[in-house]
């Protein structure tokens, strides 16, 4: 006759069994993936200088240190200007305000097509536009708008300052892309 005990450590010697089994399985995955998606690294931008006045050329280099080479579908390097605003609404008697960030410029160039991509270090030129300094979101539409805006210009502004950025971006068949981003000054 088999009691209670007897089948708890048959069950349990099944579960260690399977387990294993299971165990070295997800450990095959993990490895056949890291070899699918290719081996992971870093991408890096460094500048000359990180203050510029409109008009100027921004000189820097995208760095992949990458162990393995790796298929990209490109390399890019883009300037961008973004500006946060606050929006009011009024509905049904109700006020809600609102935060988003605004695209004011945004140029992007390609370094590197479709290839296989490893531990390299490309150069880059962007010029910052001319009227750099002057680029505004644009202020909200509508009466309640224009109130908003009168009002907000004695108590608070509606609009942050404009936040320059250059972002470079791996873009990898398979896999998730390489990105890396440097805030900048124009002024």
């Amino acid at each position: 006759m088999v009691d209670d005990d007897d089948i708890i450590r048959g069950a349990n010697k099944l579960f260690k069994s399977v387990g294993s089994a299971v165990k070295k399985a997800g450990g095959a995955v993990v490895k056949t993936g890291k070899h699918v998606v290719g081996a992971r690294g870093t991408i890096a931008i460094s500048l000359e200088r990180d203050r510029f006045a409109p008009g100027d050329e921004i000189r820097g280099k995208v760095a992949l240190d990458i162990p393995e080479p790796i298929e990209g579908k490109k390399l890019i390097v883009q300037l961008r200007a973004m500006q946060r605003t606050v929006d009011y609404h009024r509905t049904g008697g109700v006020r809600t305000v609102g935060a988003s960030k605004v695209t004011l410029y945004q140029f992007e160039k390609e370094l590197g097509g479709p290839r296989r991509y490893g531990s390299e270090e490309l150069p880059f030129t962007l010029i910052v536009p001319r009227d750099a300094t002057a680029r505004q979101a644009p202020a909200p539409a509508g009466k309640l708008g224009d109130v908003a805006r009168a009002v907000s210009s004695v108590v608070a502004p509606t609009t942050g300052p404009v936040e320059w950025r250059i972002d470079a971006s791996l873009v990898i068949t398979f896999g998730r892309d390489l990105d890396h981003g440097v805030d900048i000054v124009v002024d």
